[in-house]
């Protein structure tokens, strides 16, 4: 069973201007005769048409819809893919097949995520009609002349591409995009690393991975690569390479994981149940904790589950004493929010930017565990995870993979992915499980209108570990 691979797709347009370039898609060659894309690839055709918009504003959620013979002149491409190649392929040989969208689905459960979950976000050319794309899988049927290929149907089609499908989703996996940036044939087949970093929506229906996307990735495959493996396994499909919060820039893809949307399409609702594991990274997050303060939010660390002491920023918890301070143990539980009190922060516009908050250890939930301070040298290059709370407090904590980037006496510089919330979270080494340092901010241009998510900085366990144990000692008030 062929591994499903990228293909880049050029709309074949009725009314060709020869000094314009086609517009470039990417997509998930999921059989001979199949390509699986995005919806966002009826973007520029709705623009010129009025029939396809007609058509698709008249989708139905959760129907697999037939297009009409009258539209599938304007719905014709150009089909690039190596049918070919292998994993470990430093070059490839790109095929050129014809083909034509055949069928559409609008997701429900994307729609439901988007309308909801996503209600406040904005993604780039997200109009009213662009959203409503971002639930969209578009079905192309690749026409061979070579009559020895043997065609599937879509149903068998999705059938094999479900079986190949992970249920198991394990936050903190390796994962890899293949796509088209920009939809620039040149860059047909790039790659991008990174870790799954959260898995959100109904029914885990979207996949949130710090690897980048681009523009023109839309349809491109997500795969995860199991530990001590090179072999790829298709999971997922980008949807989402550009997003903004709150008018924050996010540095996560957001893709459409394909377990509960293919089972939605093939309306198979009694296969195994999807489940979403963790491993020794995803496990840390035991010791992280949501905390509350007026209308800031930020993440907490627990340090010692015994006397119920945390550690967070002093920014998060600014409006204490006047506002209460809460610690939600489980953000995906109910009651678990619990009174913190304020034992110390650093001073306004004094390093380190630290907070210690103190809970009755008999409300410690107790899944949560200690997180060890590292009392050894930090490494440059070293392989790092941030663990925190960033968008929204209703769901687990985020992980972002990333090395470290530099180390100094005051601070910890990395490129683990930054977003709003995630102060106050670990940086953990992922060899040992050891905290390095706590996140305490990203990087902003000098004129404060440019923030970086990439490049984090964080408090060293060494400049904490020392203070925290002489407290626990003493139990000073």
């Amino acid at each position: 069973m062929d591994t499903p691979s990228s293909a880049l797709l050029l709309h074949s347009s009725i009314d060709k201007d020869p000094l314009t370039l086609p517009q470039g898609y990417s997509g998930i060659s999921i059989s001979t005769n199949w390509i699986l894309t995005h919806g966002i690839v009826l973007g520029p055709i709705i623009d010129k048409s009025y029939a396809v918009s007609n058509f698709v504003t008249n989708l139905v959620s959760g129907e697999l819809v037939t297009v009409p013979k009258e539209l599938t002149s304007e719905l014709k491409f150009r089909v690039y893919r190596d049918l070919g190649s292998d994993n470990d392929s430093q070059s490839s040989s790109l095929k050129e097949h014809h083909g034509m969208i055949v069928a559409v689905w609008q997701c429900p459960l994307l729609k439901k995520t988007f309308d909801e979950f996503f209600k406040t976000w904005s993604f780039s050319k997200s109009s009213e009609f662009t959203r409503s794309l971002r639930s969209i899988f578009l079905f192309v049927r690749i026409y061979n002349s070579d009559e020895s290929i043997e065609e599937t149907s879509l149903e068998q089609a999705l059938s094999c591409l479900l079986n190949q499908v992970p249920r198991n989703l394990i936050r903190g996996s390796s994962v890899i995009i293949e796509s088209t940036p920009f939809g620039n044939p040149v860059f047909a087949g790039s790659i991008a690393h990174g870790v799954i970093s959260n898995v959100v929506g109904d029914e885990g229906c979207v996949i949130m991975t710090d690897a980048y996307a681009f523009p023109g990735g839309e349809g491109g495959p997500v795969y995860i690569i199991p530990p001590g493996s090179k072999h790829r396994i298709i999971s997922g499909m980008v949807i989402a390479p550009l997003s903004w919060c709150r008018g924050e820039w996010v540095d996560y893809t957001f893709a459409a994981n394909l377990v509960p949307c293919v089972l939605n399409i093939l309306r198979k609702k009694n296969l195994r149940s999807i489940t979403y594991q963790e491993n020794v990274d995803a496990a840390l997050d035991r010791g992280v904790v949501l905390v509350r303060c007026g209308i800031n939010w930020g993440t907490g660390v627990l340090v010692h589950k015994d006397t119920g002491t945390f550690l967070t920023c002093s920014h998060v918890v600014a409006e204490a004493p006047e506002r209460q301070i809460s610690i939600i143990m489980r953000p995906d539980k109910a009651n678990s929010c619990i009174r913190a009190k304020l034992l110390y922060r650093t001073p306004e516009n004094q390093p380190y930017d630290v907070a210690v908050l103190r809970v009755d250890p008999q409300d410690v939930d107790p899944s949560l565990r200690s997180v060890r301070l590292s009392r050894t040298a930090i490494l440059k290059g070293e392989p790092v995870v941030s663990i925190g709370f960033p968008f929204s407090s209703s769901i687990r904590p985020t992980i972002s993979g990333g090395i470290v980037s530099k180390t100094m006496d005051c601070a910890l510089l990395t490129t683990c992915c930054v977003q709003s919330g995630t102060s106050g979270g670990p940086i953990i080494n992922r060899a040992t499980g050891d905290m390095l340092g706590m996140v305490v901010c990203n990087v902003l241009s000098s004129d404060g209108t440019i923030l970086y998510p990439r490049m984090s900085l964080a408090v060293p366990a060494a400049i904490l570990s020392g203070p925290l144990r002489e407290y626990l000692r003493t139990d000073s008030q």
